[in-house]
């Protein structure tokens, strides 16, 4: 889960090229069938207003109102019950749920690590989220544990910022900003001058310096005036707007927090294995974009949850 499903994009790329070979010795390009390949579905949905650029709906909050993160998430759910279950269960019935047991990682684990996958119920999805979307992988996790097996959170926030909910009154503050006609007009048009893109993402976002189609993803986003809604909503920090402990302690599912090895909050996640019963903390190479920056390392961590 990222706000785009553009961002996810060299995760499925590496997940198509890794492990080609199938039991027999037969190689399979990218081009081939995922199941053929051995690797298991992968599902990157735009969250609503997001993917503008490649045909997603736009979202007007004068039109409709959405609330948040429930309303990114019952978007994820509908992609889940309509598509990605039925077409599981399809596949199933035409034989091939050997193949499939991957994609739902039929009560697998990893002998030489320890983790399992196995939440008791003896099926379900892995669901990634990054960053600052943490609260909508949460509550996905939390809201449907007999489709939801694994959790795994990519750069999130702290304990503490998921936990303590922003003020309203800042809230307020920061979306009448961000909405407004003239202020927010010019902040937009300036984060979204290339230069300042690559700056920013360079001082915050990457270990090394970015590259040139993390640029071009997110300049062919901004060329939409539409697409800043969803944006002012994230930035305003409305997905944080009350606690998500309860979720979190409820969860029956594993959860892994990744962090990237340059990332300066890694120690202030600690928290997250102190206060929850399955929670297993690990670090790769990168610093807050790993799917992005460091694709390789993330789709080795789904490989040892046994997807």
């Amino acid at each position: 889960i990222g706000l785009s499903s553009w961002f996810w994009k060299k995760v499925m790329m590496q997940s198509f090229t890794t492990n080609s070979e199938d039991e027999f010795g037969n190689d399979y390009s990218y081009n081939n069938s995922r199941i053929k390949s051995g690797n298991p579905p992968i599902y990157a949905p735009d969250l609503i207003g997001c993917g503008i650029d490649h045909g997603g709906d736009a979202w007007n909050p004068n039109e409709n109102g959405l609330f948040f993160p429930l309303g990114w998430v019952e978007g994820v759910e509908t992609l889940m019950n309509d598509v990605i279950i039925p077409r599981w269960y399809d596949e199933q019935n035409n034989g091939k749920s050997a193949s499939l047991s991957r994609f739902f990682g039929v009560g697998q684990s990893n002998q030489n690590n320890g983790t399992s996958n196995s939440n008791g119920d003896g099926a379900g999805c892995l669901v990634i989220a990054q960053g600052g979307l943490a609260p909508v992988g949460i509550m996905l996790a939390h809201r449907n544990p007999l489709h939801v097996q694994n959790l795994m959170l990519t750069s999130p926030p702290t304990y503490d910022e998921i936990t303590t909910p922003i003020p309203e009154s800042e809230l307020r503050t920061n979306y009448d900003f961000l909405r407004s006609p003239t202020l927010g007009n010019l902040a937009f048009a300036a984060l979204e001058n290339r230069a300042i893109i690559e700056f920013f993402s360079n001082l915050f976002l990457f270990d090394d310096d970015c590259d040139e189609e993390w640029l071009d993803e997110t300049e062919r986003e901004s060329r939409y005036v539409e697409a800043r809604t969803p944006v002012q909503v994230f930035n305003a920090g409305l997905l944080q707007h009350r606690s998500l402990e309860g979720e979190l302690k409820e969860l029956v599912q594993s959860v892994w927090v990744v962090s990237g090895e340059g990332d300066k909050r890694v120690l202030d996640r600690q928290m997250y294995r102190d206060e929850l019963d399955k929670c297993t903390l690990t670090s790769i190479g990168g610093c807050n974009v790993l799917p992005w920056e460091n694709a390789a390392g993330v789709v080795e961590l789904i490989k040892k949850l046994g997807y």
